[in-house]
């Protein structure tokens, strides 16, 4: 069993609040990033210790879950930017900064409703965002409802909440195949339903 992601972006109808929710998760993942920078910390869970009560001082109306995210986008970014600094593309003495505005929500945070989704901003107080539906985003809101798709961690910008749908497939019985054979001067290829191609190179 194999799990397949794919994410589905969604218009929404995007207001004031949802634009203090994007500066203010900006702001948290750049104080999250100058923290770690200057206690030499690169775990999660070490950041989130070391933050957490200056955190929550700080940004007094969200909830505790807003710390948690914040906290797992920046010690992305710095993991991604040792790297490659490491490699000599990146210059160790620009640390890495969020400029765009963006949100990676957990599940304690954000909940797909299949038309809206529901961020909780602290507790009992909720911001819903209204998603725009396409005859290509249905498939997937209409699948999500029988049950056959899981919703992952949700992301959102100023224009789209970008949905990862999740689901469990079974590769040792694949309902159709094709098979390639590569040759100097050909490709051919077979498929299941039964159609046979060939390319000349």
């Amino acid at each position: 069993m194999s799990e397949v992601v794919l994410s589905v972006a969604f218009k929404y109808e995007a207001d004031a609040r949802a634009r203090k929710l994007l500066e203010d998760f900006r702001d948290m993942v750049n104080f999250c990033i100058e923290r770690a920078l200057e206690a030499k910390v690169t775990s999660y869970a070490r950041l989130r210790k070391l933050i957490y009560a200056e955190f929550r001082a700080r940004w007094p109306g969200y909830a505790s879950h807003w710390c948690h995210s914040a906290v797992r986008v920046a010690t992305s970014m710095l993991k991604s930017w040792r790297k490659r600094c490491r490699r000599g593309e990146a210059d160790p003495g620009r640390p890495p900064r969020a400029r765009k505005l963006f949100m990676r929500l957990d599940d304690h945070v954000a909940r797909f409703r299949g038309d809206r989704v529901v961020i909780t901003v602290e507790p009992r107080r909720y911001l819903v965002l209204r998603l725009t539906l396409g005859e290509y985003q249905r498939r997937f809101v209409e699948a999500w409802r029988r049950g056959e798709l899981r919703v992952g961690e949700i992301v959102v910008n100023e224009k789209y909440v970008l949905v990862p749908f999740r689901k469990t497939v079974d590769l040792t019985n694949p309902r159709e195949w094709i098979a390639l054979d590569v040759n100097e001067t050909n490709v051919t290829g077979v498929s299941s339903n039964p159609h046979v191609y060939r390319w000349d190179l």
